[in-house]
């Protein structure tokens, strides 16, 4: 008992430590370009973005009712993986309180989870498909319909989260396939999954049908273009595992290689095959683009809720002993860095004009606010426009081609409402003429200097849209727009706005 009670301790300390880090942390690091840029899809709610499914954008919706303070707006990120971590010793500890102690503890203190603090898309997904996987458990005890359609219904809420959701789902079928031997029930609940999944894929269906396809040309075409099967992808995505992992517990899985399948065929075994036939499946595209580490996170709480059923207690009170201080330099080294004045990293010349923009925002944008004249404020950079409009509480659109990332700009601004108006465009290096010059009546250069880092200012005044409709935007719907001729199309912004009969007079 007195055991029981120190290690119910130690976890305990574990989870309380890591959520005030976590808190601390969601209040001290700067905003990134990213969050910034998911920001202004909670301002400006959709059924749908131009990169991803709406559901982080419904959630930031509902928090800015309350605050736009940065780390109100993180907290989910924070309470998320806490809650994992809680939930993982709850349901564990009904077989074995150290075992849950020491499974949870692993989770809880891994860096993608210790330091995993930012608002991102990948948080809801993590929410909602790890609250379908437990129901795909609870459903696996007696093939009860109503836990499938629950399962079904938690991965559509996964999906309109983010695309990955749909490997998970591929992922429930193969484990029946592999590993579950019991006749036809199993199949029909898949079908009840898939059933109860559809209402979420038909809204992201619908939004893409009314919005030029954007989310699948995003992710299955624009974002793609370079891909190739490359063996330094298959070799980056073999050390980012292993990290994820940590090198103690990649080796003792390795070690219980033999055993495996027969852990999988049991009822706790079904996480940790969920998470390997995961990993398999990111295997094949991670071999033809780069892998994220967090493409892994639907999966990652699941190889911790399985790895009782592979490795022994010592095992895993072995790779705690190793967590906790590869944790610890991961805290140290972000923290140093946080403490670091801005000026250390002028070194990084490249990288320095951003570091300095994303401190010092609004002292830049003040120096803008001192230039007369009555000027619409851009960027040629999505990240860079987003955490302005975030920082300075204002819209600051994108001027130019952009990349193929971040297009919600596309949808926010009608450059056709802005014919004849001053725009300034602040750029980190310097303008080429050919790039401004034919677009407005008249330009002047500047440059402004904050904390060593030069910025430069074209101030154009007499924006001519039909010039800009006809070369920059028609390259953009030309580059990020071609949408396949086999896709039915309700509507498209770029070319009903721009380039459709009707508009050809504005």
């Amino acid at each position: 008992m007195a055991a029981a009670n120190k290690i119910n301790n130690t976890f305990a300390v574990i989870l309380s430590t890591t959520l005030a880090l976590k808190l601390i942390l969601s209040v001290w690091f700067p905003v990134t370009g990213d969050e910034a840029y998911f920001v202004l899809w909670g301002k400006y709610p959709d059924y749908g973005f131009y990169d991803h499914p709406p559901m982080l954008g419904w959630w930031l919706t509902a928090q800015l009712w309350v605050s736009d303070a940065l780390w109100w707006l993180r907290l989910p990120s924070v309470l998320v993986t806490t809650g994992i971590g809680w939930t993982i010793y709850q349901l564990l500890r009904k077989h074995d309180d150290r075992v849950a102690a020491w499974a949870a503890s692993l989770y809880l203190l891994a860096p993608i989870n210790l330091l995993g603090i930012v608002i991102a898309n990948d948080v809801p997904l993590l929410f909602w498909g790890f609250l379908a996987v437990l129901a795909f458990y609870r459903a696996q005890a007696d093939d009860h319909p109503g836990w499938y359609l629950l399962s079904g219904a938690l991965l559509g809420l996964a999906f309109l989260s983010k695309f990955f959701a749909g490997v998970l789902g591929i992922a429930f079928a193969l484990y029946v396939l592999l590993f579950v031997r019991r006749g036809i029930k199993p199949w029909i609940g898949i079908g009840l999954v898939l059933l109860a999944a559809l209402p979420g894929v038909a809204v992201n269906l619908l939004w893409n049908y009314n919005h030029c396809w954007n989310n699948y040309l995003f992710n299955l075409f624009n974002r793609t273009r370079e891909s190739g099967l490359s063996l330094t992808n298959i070799g980056i995505y073999l050390v980012v595992l292993i990290y994820a992992l940590t090198p103690p517990v990649a080796y003792y899985l390795y070690q219980a290689r033999s055993g495996l399948v027969a852990a999988m065929r049991s009822r706790q075994g079904l996480f940790v095959g969920l998470f390997l036939i995961g990993i398999a499946l990111f295997s094949v595209v991670a071999a033809r683009q780069p892998f994220g580490l967090h493409w892994l996170l639907v999966f990652y709480p699941l190889l911790f809720l399985g790895l009782p059923a592979v490795l022994s207690e010592q095992v895993l009170s072995t790779c705690f002993r190793f967590m906790v201080p590869f944790a610890a330099i991961h805290v140290l080294v972000v923290v140093s860095l946080l403490m670091m004045p801005v000026s250390a990293f002028r070194v990084l010349a490249g990288p320095y004009p951003f570091i300095v923009f994303g401190t010092y925002t609004n002292e830049i944008l003040a120096k803008l606010d001192r230039i007369e004249g009555d000027y619409i404020y851009a960027t040629d950079n999505y990240t860079v426009s987003a955490t302005a409009a975030y920082r300075g509480n204002r819209r600051v659109i994108v001027f130019g081609g952009g990349s193929q990332h971040g297009r919600q700009d596309d949808l926010l601004t009608d450059f056709r409402e802005l014919d004849g108006r001053n725009i300034l465009v602040l750029r980190f290096s310097p303008h080429s003429r050919q790039d401004i010059e034919p677009y407005f009546d008249r330009v002047t250069f500047r440059e402004i200097e904050v904390q060593g880092a030069k910025y430069y200012l074209a101030l154009g005044q007499g924006f001519r849209y039909r010039a800009y409709r006809d070369a920059v935007l028609r390259h953009i719907h030309d580059t990020y727009y071609k949408i396949p001729a086999y896709l039915p199309v309700g509507g498209c912004y770029m070319r009903d706005r721009y380039f459709s009969e009707d508009s050809q007079g504005g």
